[in-house]
Formats: C-alpha cells, structure tokens, sequence
C-alpha cells in the first residue's frame, strides 16, 4: 500500500504583551522559549538568553516529537516544510534557555501552543501566537517623591514559594523585572530629609500571565504615610501612592532651649535640658540634639549626643571630668547649617576625697590601745579616722584582758616599706570571764563597753564625696567557727566546730552616723531599706573566704538614687562576718591594705 504524506507549513508570529491594557499583537522581533519540561531544560535563564530566540517541537498525537529545533529562525530561513502522515499534530513554542519559573531583570518569557490537522495530499498552514507568559513588573518614583525623600527602595516579592525578590532602587534601577504568575508584595521603604525611616507594604492579587503591574509612587504634602491603591477600569494597571506628611521636611526658624542644673560628681554629671519654644513649620529630630560642655577656662566644646527625656526634655551623661573643676554646659540643635544654642550653665564637679590613712602605714599607740592613724592626726583630732574594737579589750574593764585585735604589722603586706592592717578574731578573757571578739576595723569611734556583754559602736566619719568603688588588697585565713552567739541568724546555717569562719568587707555613704549596741539586736542597720543610706555595697560572701596570698578586691557602691548628697562614710572590716553576734572562729586572722575610693559613673539599685 503506498504510504500518503502532506505538507505542514509552521508560520510563528510573537506577540509581547507589555501592558495588560492591551492584547494587540506585535511583530516577531519577541523571542520564546520552550518549554522545560518537554525539552530537560533547567528553568535557571541560560548564559546569554535571548528571548527572541525560539524552540519548537511538532508533537503527534501519541505524544511522540517528530520534530524540534532551539532556534525557529534556522527552520524560517531555510523555508523549512516537513512531509507528515495524516493526523492530528501539537505545535508548541517557548523561549529558548528559560521557562519562566524563576524572577529576574529583562528575562521576558513567551510562549504558545496551537493544533493542526494534517489531511493526504495537501499542504496545512499552521499560525501560532506567541504572548508573554509571566509578568511585567516596573517600578516608577515620580519627581515629588525624590525631592521629598533622601532614598528610597520598592521590594517586589512573589507570593510562589522559591521565588526570589527584587529591589528597585530609586535613582538606580530603571529596567522591568519579570515574575511567574502569583500575588505579588510590594515594599516600599523611604528616608526622608531628617533620616527618619518609613515602610508601608500592599498586596497585588489575581496577578495574570500578560499583566504588567506598575508602581507609581508619590509623595504629598499631606497624608497619614500609608500606601494607596488605584486600579484601572480593566483590572489589570496598578499605580501606588505613598503619601508622606512633608512637615517633616519643612524648616525650624528659631528654638529656645534651656539647661537645668547639673548633678555632678567627681568626674562625671547628669545635666538636662528642655525645648520652650520653637518657630517654624520643621519638626525637630532629637537626633539633632547635643549637650556641649567644656571646662570655663578652654575654649573647644565637646558634643554629646542628648537622649530623650520626656516630651520635649532631654538629658545626658558627661564622663571623663576632672574633679573639683569648673564646667560649662549648653544645649544644641545641630542640623547643617541649621544651628541653635542654649544660655551656657555652669557647674564645679565635687571632689575626689582620698581615704585618710588607706595604705595602713600609720599606726599610733595611745596608752595600751593601737590606733590606726599617725601620732599627728591623733594629737590634732583627739582620736583616730579608723578605730577597731582594740579600745574594748585595753581600756576601762578591758584594760585587764590588755589585747589589740587589730594592729599594725610591717611583715604580711601588700606594698612593701609600708604596713598593713592586722586583724586576729580571739576570745578575750580576764579571771575566767570573757566573750568572742573579732577583729576589726571600721569608719568611726569605739563609744563604750557594754559591761562585759558587748559594745556600743558611733559607725561613720564625716564625708561628702561620692565615690563609685571601694578598692583594696586582703589576706584572709579562716578558722572554724568554735562560737556561735545565740542571736545568730539561722539563714547563716552555722554547724559549731564544723562550719568555716568568713570575713567581712563592706562601705556605706549616708546621712548620718549609725549607733550601734551589739547587745541589741534591733539597732543593727540594714543596709539596703534604711532611709538614710545613700550608696551600699559588700564584698559578696564567696569571695570572704581563706585567700591563700593577697587578694585584690573591687566593690561597687550601688547608690539608692543620685541625688542625695552624704554627711558620712562607713567603712567595716571584720575577720569574722558575724562578730557582731559574738559569732566566730578563734584564729581567724584577716589582713587588709592599700584601700582607695574609686571615683566614675556611679551604679544604682
């Protein structure tokens, strides 16, 4: 039987849809690819993709490709006809090296399919439409919006998973992205004239194959700084407008700011400030807003950067200052040249006070009694900045136990030529009858005996610096607690003969002196909720332990607010935590040396 064929003749014309305002087709200078998934090609664009480039397969009607080509153009200009058997044959066409599955910059992908039935003994003209098969993205910012802003970037997404974003760059990006079909997020983020930062975002749905969705933003001079949405009558255009309230870019004519006085300590102060008035449409960016201060007698200000205190106030912390200085300070609104001051303040920063006698070097025997000051500073003051528990065991009744504690001693120390505080916890008796005693070393005046059950004890000294730390070296070798008093605090967890004995360091700035009876309990301070305490702090109890050598200690003093000024500092050490409660090891033995104040930015509860 002789075998029948026809003639297909394959005409293509490309159709690009730029607009979905339009379906008018255009001539066949667009390019297609063809599809990945009849082709094996990877849906990544191709190095050097070129959309009018176009693949074509002939497909019968078992879905066998008879026939293909990469590039429709070769079979074009060859006038390529092909003999076919009678049938039903499937046209497709694509744009070579990409399937539109990925976003991208100038990547348009076109494609097509079209059906022809082949009859014996005649030729079958086949036209296939081409139209572009993902979408158009373009992103416009008209002239009001880049006069309005400094910057600004859209960031388009794809609702399909695996797609990646693009950015559109105001003033840079000028080219069309190309996306698969799905809902599309845009991102629109600007910085306006006072590098304020604003973001608005909207969602596109019902996105079509063909649809060119173009963002058209613009600013206003008023707005609440949203985003609107305007749609076409056809469904298919989307212009956006982002309204910008533009006050924020109008001008300040003139501000009035004022400075309140300074709280200043040693080397650092709190200064606040505050806008009064202001003249002119512009809104003022507290980024813009400085505290300046130099010392009265130079002539350069340093800048601070204020923050916010409040509607209107603002505050700063100056650091670095030197003590018992003269300081001015001013607020200023720094903008180009934009430029406005306050009336310059004036402050002094209060003194760096040293510790009398910190080092431990000065020791002075008065009658049996050590005191822990030079032979000078007693006769002069008639007692000693230091005093210990020494006056309680050799004077009066104690006089006949005749045993100082606390001593000076020139062989365990920390700097050598000089001494250190020696302070020894013992049980000191006479004729039988004695009591615990530890060690210790303290801020104040030993007032009296309490007949042979305690002492009453003046803690502080006059003071009205305000340090930040108490610095320091001890020694400490601890005991096992072989006395516990029967006031003794149970939190303390005390096992007699068993539990390790602990030593004690501690400072307190406050409003006055602290009177203390250790045979009463209820007069002991607490150092945190007692009113007239202004700054606390405590070598915490892990570290009150059997040294093994120096050990140098820093201890902060946590100020209950900053701005009560103290009468009186208190300093205690003890070689046993709980002395106070008759509680201790016999031998435990503490040595302290080189205390200094620390004098910075202080610290709060």
């Amino acid at each position: 039987m002789k075998k029948i064929y026809s003639l297909l003749t394959i005409l293509l014309a490309a159709v690009f849809c730029f607009s979905c305002q339009s379906n008018e087709t255009v001539s066949d200078e667009g390019c297609l690819r063809i599809l990945a998934e009849t082709t094996g090609i990877t849906s990544r664009v191709i190095e050097g993709y070129n959309p009018k480039q176009l693949a074509v397969q002939i497909v019968n009607a078992s879905g066998v490709t008879v026939e293909s080509t990469d590039d429709f153009s070769e079979w074009e200009t060859a006038g390529k006809t092909f003999r076919l058997a009678p049938g039903t044959y499937t046209i497709k066409a694509a744009s070579y090296g990409f399937d539109g599955s990925e976003s991208g910059f100038d990547v348009p992908y076109y494609a097509g399919i079209v059906q022809a039935i082949v009859k014996a003994g005649t030729t079958t003209v086949a036209s296939l439409t081409c139209t572009l098969a993902n979408v158009k993205v373009s992103v416009e910012f008209d002239e009001t919006f880049k006069t309005a802003f400094k910057s600004a970037n859209a960031v388009v997404k794809s609702a399909v998973s695996g797609v990646a974003s693009q950015t559109f760059v105001m003033g840079e990006t000028t080219k069309a992205a190309y996306f698969p079909v799905g809902n599309l997020t845009s991102t629109i983020t600007v910085v306006n004239k006072l590098d304020k930062t604003y973001s608005a975002e909207n969602v596109v749905d019902n996105v079509k194959a063909r649809d060119w969705v173009k963002f058209v933003y613009k600013a206003k001079e008023t707005g609440t700084g949203g985003v609107k949405v305007d749609i076409a009558d056809n469904g298919h255009k989307y212009t956006f407008t982002f309204d910008v309230t533009m006050e924020d870019n109008k001008s300040i004519d003139d501000l009035t700011m004022v400075m309140n006085d300074a709280n200043s300590f040693a080397t650092c102060a709190y200064v606040y400030g505050s806008i009064t008035a202001k003249k002119g449409e512009g809104v003022v960016d507290p980024a813009k807003i400085f505290i300046e201060y130099k010392k009265a007698s130079a002539s350069e200000w340093t800048s601070v950067a204020a923050t916010v205190n409040g509607t209107d106030a603002y505050k700063a912390t100056l650091t670095g200052l030197t003590a018992e200085t003269a300081y001015q300070y001013r607020m200023a609104y720094r903008d180009g040249d934009t430029n406005f001051e306050s009336e310059a303040k004036s402050f002094t920063t209060e003194a760096a006070t040293a510790l009398i006698n910190g080092n431990m070097d000065d020791w002075y025997k008065s009658g049996k009694t050590w005191y822990a000051c030079s032979e000078s500073y007693f006769s002069a003051n008639g007692s000693s900045f230091w005093d210990s528990s020494n006056p309680g065991t050799t004077t009066g009744a104690g006089a006949l136990v005749n045993k100082n504690p606390t001593q000076g001693n020139a062989t365990t120390v920390h700097t050598a030529g000089g001494k250190s505080a020696e302070l020894k916890s013992q049980y000191a008796s006479a004729f039988g009858i004695g009591k615990f005693a530890a060690a210790s070393l303290y801020t104040g005046k030993f007032k009296k005996l309490q007949g042979a059950d305690g002492a009453v004890i003046d803690f502080g000294q006059p003071f009205t610096a305000r340090p930040t730390q108490l610095h320091g070296y001890f020694q400490y070798t601890s005991a096992k607690i072989n006395y516990v008093g029967k006031d003794t605090p149970a939190s303390a967890n005390i096992v007699k003969n068993q539990t390790d004995d602990i030593c004690s360091i501690y400072i307190a700035l406050t409003t006055e002196a602290k009177t203390v009876d250790n045979t009463v309990v209820s007069t002991f301070v607490n150092w945190e909720t007692d009113p007239a305490v202004v700054a606390y702090g405590e070598l915490p109890a892990s570290d009150c332990v059997t040294t093994n050598g120096w050990k140098e200690f820093t201890i902060d003093l946590k100020y209950h607010n900053l701005t009560t000024k103290p009468t009186h500092i208190i300093i205690v050490c003890s070689s046993s935590k709980y002395g106070d409660y008759f509680t201790g090891g016999d031998g435990s033995i503490m040595y302290v040396d080189d205390l200094s104040l620390v004098y910075g930015e202080p610290k709060t509860k």
